[in-house]
């Protein structure tokens, strides 16, 4: 999450951290399988350019309706509440 913070820093309200932790998440499910397995390359397919870019295609996505919902779940308020 380090870079993510440091690149939300700079450019504020055009990145979203929430996203770009979602697209974390996505890139390790492979790996984990891999070590829960005890078969496999840890660093397979999603840490390819291709692998990576179809991560990337999906978190930008969903990852806006799930940080949503995430929000709505916890009751966290955002800075778009009350606006139509």
């Amino acid at each position: 999450m380090g870079p993510g913070l440091f690149i939300k820093s700079a450019l504020q309200n055009r990145f979203s951290l929430m996203v770009f932790g979602w697209s974390q998440i996505l890139m390790d499910i492979q790996p984990l399988i891999v070590m829960i397995k005890g078969e496999g390359h840890i660093h397979g397919f999603t840490h390819t350019y291709l692998g990576a870019s179809l991560i990337a295609i999906i978190a930008v996505i969903t990852g806006k309706y799930l940080s949503e919902f995430g929000l709505r779940l916890f009751e966290i308020p955002t800075a778009n509440a009350g606006k139509i």
